[in-house]
């Protein structure tokens, strides 16, 4: 006591410094194990972007974590339904809240945070690339009318170990019914690449949602800050022609207002200049750089990669992933575990259309697996199943399964389940169940999953219909794994637009934009995980 009695320091300070102390010391801190971005581009220059970032808890507990770096491309509001996942499966709704002038924090939601494990975060959000003009239009030195695909998801801090940076790009280009992509973007000339990019990056080319093209860009251990950027041309017919009119128009708006804005440049150059030489020696040789949409068109090179390291089996998936993983239709997987918790008397049955059930068993749940548990948990809120839980139970078993066997050859995978599932069957049924099995049905999936689950006591022998719930399960796909992710899907988009910059502003951003641009952007990157 009397130590604070004889202090120099005021006592209001002294009781501050004890508040805040305690919060900074518990601040979570983690590193980033891997991070995937997933673009919807529409042909009018807007799309839909979600990041899935995976933290590592290595210190205190983890909250969130900073998300900045966009530059031009502005967030046109956060979906709701953006949440993150712990690595016992638990699920957590997000916090997002604007931090000055273009970063977010995004946060668990109800000071929510975890001391060990994994978060992995699923965030999506509404933009406009050709408004923000990373998508333009060009045109090549053989006259072809082309749009330019120019730009970077955010930098990352605190990724040293990092593992892989993978983009995602669902395009407006359309491949035809028994085409195969690959070759159909060859034959075609659909995608140019510049060279930088075959020699950087893994390439692959997909069929996504609606027949339409899937770009897949890859980068393995990238390393902090890495900066992630692409550079590729598409044919301009699969474009709105308004992008174009909007850009001359802009162009034109933007002329007009240079000589009023001249004044207010050269003072901030000036100012610069004065006071920040080195800077400006950095900002100047990062021009090109910034100036993306500026660089001439160099026919490419193009290199198609596959992520597949042939041979290579992925040998750690569950049951539940291994049924998504091989292509069982998701209705009966799902039917399955429902009929394990009703069989192990987790749940009852009180109407099967709707579909209706009853919690009866909850201190036991420590025997199910985290995938059960959000069924379980799915149900026992309202005794029903709704499509935005199932979207997250599947979001959450795809995600560990990329996770797991992003790089695995999905041909050799197969057959390893394929063959492990039927050696089990085979070595594990008795005579009279072996009367009852129907050859090359999907019913052994449930006698490997139900009879090998340490928590299961009462066995199936073919003896009933395990996916008798099926056509009452609210999915609206069937095979998950067979196309791109539909975060479209779990998009429900509260957009609030910015529409309080002048034009005295927007015309003064573009113009010191390019000569600023890298003497200040080492300070904008995502991360600062707190």
């Amino acid at each position: 006591v009397s130590q604070f009695q004889n202090s120099p320091w005021p006592r209001g300070l002294l009781f501050f410094l004890l508040l805040w102390l305690p919060v900074e010391l518990i601040a979570g801190k983690g590193t980033i194990n891997f991070v995937e971005t997933d673009v919807k581009l529409e042909a009018d220059g807007r799309a839909l972007v979600g990041y899935t970032v995976q933290w590592q808890v290595i210190q205190g507990e983890l909250h969130g974590f900073l998300f900045m770096g966009n530059d031009r491309l502005k967030v046109m509001g956060f979906s709701s339904k953006s949440y993150a996942i712990d690595s016992s499966g638990n699920r957590y709704p997000l916090s997002i809240t604007r931090e000055g002038r273009e970063g977010h924090v995004i946060l668990l939601a109800d000071g929510k945070g975890i001391d060990d494990g994994t978060l992995t975060f699923f965030f999506y959000f509404e933009t406009d690339f050709a408004g923000a003009e990373y998508l333009v239009p060009t045109r090549s030195s053989d006259g072809r009318d082309l749009y330019v695909f120019n730009w970077a998801p955010v930098q990352w801090d605190e990724a040293p170990n990092q593992k892989h940076y993978t983009l995602r790009m669902l395009t407006p280009i359309t491949v035809p019914p028994g085409n195969d992509p690959r070759k159909y973007v060859m034959d075609n000339s659909l995608i140019l690449t510049e060279k930088w990019m075959n020699d950087n990056y893994k390439i692959d080319y997909r069929r996504g949602d609606g027949d339409r093209l899937e770009l897949l860009f890859h980068k393995d251990n990238p390393g902090n800050r890495y900066h992630f950027r692409l550079q590729f041309y598409m044919p301009a017919r699969y474009f709105d022609p308004s992008i174009a009119a909007k850009r001359s128009e802009k162009s034109s708006r933007d002329s007009r207002m240079m000589l009023w804005a001249s004044a207010i440049i050269v003072f901030i150059f000036v100012g610069v200049v004065a006071g920040k030489h080195r800077s400006m020696v950095s900002a100047s040789k990062g021009m090109d750089e910034a100036n993306w949409g500026k660089l001439d068109w160099t026919p490419p090179v193009m290199v198609l990669s596959d992520f597949q390291k042939p041979g290579k089996i992925c040998k750690n998936l569950t049951p539940v992933e291994a049924g998504f993983y091989i292509g069982l239709p998701i209705k009966r997987i799902f039917a399955g575990m429902l009929e394990s918790l009703v069989t192990e008397g987790f749940l009852t049955v009180k109407s099967r259309t709707p579909l209706r059930v009853n919690v009866e068993k909850i201190a036991s749940l420590i025997t199910l697996d985290s995938y059960e548990r959000m069924l379980f948990e799915a149900f026992a809120d309202d005794g029903k199943l709704s499509q935005e839980e199932l979207e997250s139970l599947m979001n959450t078993i795809v995600g560990k399964i990329q996770e797991k066997a992003w790089d695995a050859d999905v041909e050799a995978t197969m057959k390893y389940y394929q063959d492990q599932m039927e050696a089990w069957v085979d070595e594990n049924l008795d005579d009279e169940a072996r009367e009852r099995r129907q050859a090359a049905d999907d019913e052994d999936w449930y006698f490997w999953y139900h009879n090998s689950h340490p928590g299961f006591r009462q066995r199936f022998y073919f003896d009933r219909d395990p996916y008798l719930y099926a056509t009452e399960i609210p999915v609206e796909t069937n095979h998950l794994l067979q196309g791109s992710f539909a975060f479209d899907k779990a998009m429900d988009m509260n957009v609030c637009h910015d529409a309080c910059h002048s034009a005295c502003h927007s015309a003064c951003h573009s113009a010191c934009h390019s000569a600023c641009h890298s003497a200040c952007h080492s300070a904008c990157v995502s991360g600062g995980s707190r």
